[in-house]
């Protein structure tokens, strides 16, 4: 089945792309199109960020240069999971394979630039310091969460006082 333009412009939620969708074939010819194409797309994004050609990700996946070259075509097809594992590895990143909803699904194939593709490896540094500024982060709304609820107590008892006090004007009266 051939795309149309509008499924390829770039407007995920386009009006005709959305009516084109309504046809239960062109959507999943379009949903198996998109994915092949942005696998086989950040294959080749996540080998350039790392300055390798395709024999160095062979090498570092136990493949074969045709066989990255192959998995780097959009037309392809025949990528198994088992090999979606290996090429993670070969990264040094997690694979997350999910079923999501369609308007979850289109925002996320929206940007196919290599720029969006890549991902950095495994760094413990880095997610340590992600997990102490979150930490940070909470520690500090919490304390300002506390110091509001002071106040909003110190001004209750100001009330309460200054309404006594009024209270016992008028009694002295």
């Amino acid at each position: 089945m051939m795309l149309s333009d509008a499924a390829h412009s770039g407007s995920h939620f386009s009006e005709e792309l959305v009516r084109e969708l309504t046809d239960k074939e062109f959507r999943q010819e379009y949903m198996m199109d998109q994915v092949r194409s942005y696998i086989a797309f950040q294959i080749r994004a996540l080998r350039e960020q790392r300055g390798w050609n395709q024999a160095d990700l062979a090498r570092e996946a136990e493949k074969t240069q045709s066989v990255i070259s192959r998995l780097e075509d959009p037309d392809y097809g025949k990528l198994s999971l088992q090999t979606c594992l290996e090429i993670a590895i070969a990264y040094d990143l997690p694979l997350l394979v999910q079923f999501v909803e369609w308007d979850d699904w289109l925002s996320r194939m929206s940007n196919m630039s290599p720029s969006a593709m890549r991902k950095r490896g495994f760094d413990a540094n880095r997610l340590l310091n992600k997990r102490a500024v979150r930490s940070q982060t909470a520690e500090a709304f919490t304390r300002m969460m506390l110091e509001d609820q002071q106040k909003a107590g110190a001004a209750r008892a100001a009330n309460q006082n200054a309404a006594q006090e009024k209270l016992l004007a008028v009694g002295a009266r």
